[in-house]
C-alpha cells in the first residue's frame, strides 16, 4: 500500500529548510503497524524531496522491532509466523534505504532474541547499543521520533 498525494502543496513549516534530519526509534513488534509507520516515513522523505529539501533519516530497531531485521524468524525467540506483512516490511526497509535512509539494529537486542548476524537483511547495519545513537543524533540536531 502506497500513500498517494492528494493535494500537491508545499509545507509552510518547511520554508527555508535545507535538510530534514530525524531518528525514528522503533520498538513496535506488530508487522502491520511497523509497515504503516515506515510507509509514513517514506512518504515524508518523498515530500521533503519534492520541496528540494535533503533528508537524513535513521531508523533504529530494538525491542520487538528487532524481528524485522531478520531474514527469517526460524530459531529466534519470536513465535509469530512470518506473515506476508513481515516480508512486506523487508521490502519497505529496502525502499527506505534506496531513498538514502539508514537502518540500524541493536546487537544487544539481537542477542537477546537469538538473531544471528548472518540472519540480518542486507539493508540493515548492526550497532552494539542503539541507545547511544539517538543521543548522539539528537545532540547533532536530529528530531527524535519514537515509534512504539
Amino acid at each position: 500500500m502506497r500513500i498517494e498525494e492528494q493535494t500537491p502543496t508545499l509545507v509552510e513549516d518547511c520554508a527555508g529548510l535545507e535538510c530534514a534530519q530525524a531518528v525514528w526509534d522503533f520498538t513496535a513488534g506488530d508487522a502491520r503497524r511497523f509497515r504503516d509507520r515506515l510507509e509514513l516515513i517514506i512518504d515524508a522523505a518523498e515530500r521533503f524531496k519534492r520541496q528540494n529539501i535533503a533528508t537524513d533519516f535513521v531508523v533504529l530497531l530494538h525491542s520487538a522491532s528487532t524481528q524485522f531485521a531478520a531474514r527469517s524468524l526460524a530459531g529466534t525467540k519470536f513465535k509469530d509466523p512470518e506473515t506476508p506483512d513481515f516480508f512486506a516490511a523487508h521490502e519497505l526497509m529496502r525502499r527506505f534505504a534506496a531513498l538514502g535512509g539508514r537502518i540500524e539494529v541493536r546487537r544487544i537486542a539481537m542477542d537477546r532474541c537469538a538473531i544471528a548476524p548472518d540472519n540480518v537483511i542486507d539493508c540493515v547495519a548492526i550497532e552494539h547499543n542503539v541507545f547511544v545513537n539517538p543521543v548522539g543524533l539528537q545532540n547533532r540536531g536530529y528530531a527524535y521520533m519514537p515509534i512504539a
